[in-house]
């Protein structure tokens, strides 16, 4: 049984706001879900929705908000 590694506060707090950055592809693939996800919902089609989840870029968003409360950390928030 392997030993388990443990990381400091501060490289566990850049790493989640260095996930957090918004760029021009995040937003693409973002813009992308949305319309994939709109048409599903204009055609009542459950799996083109579930589709859509699972393309879209919200799980840095996500865990930064956990992040943020989990620390009481504003500026993630």
């Amino acid at each position: 049984m392997s030993a388990m590694q443990q990381i400091s506060t501060n490289t566990l707090n850049t790493n989640v706001q260095k996930d957090l950055n918004f760029t021009w592809s995040t937003q693409a693939i973002l813009f992308c879900a949305i319309i994939i996800a709109c048409i599903g919902l204009n055609v009542d089609s459950a799996p083109v929705v579930i589709g859509a989840m699972l393309i879209s870029p919200l799980m840095a968003p996500i865990v930064g908000i956990g992040y943020g409360l989990g620390n009481s950390n504003p500026k993630l928030l």
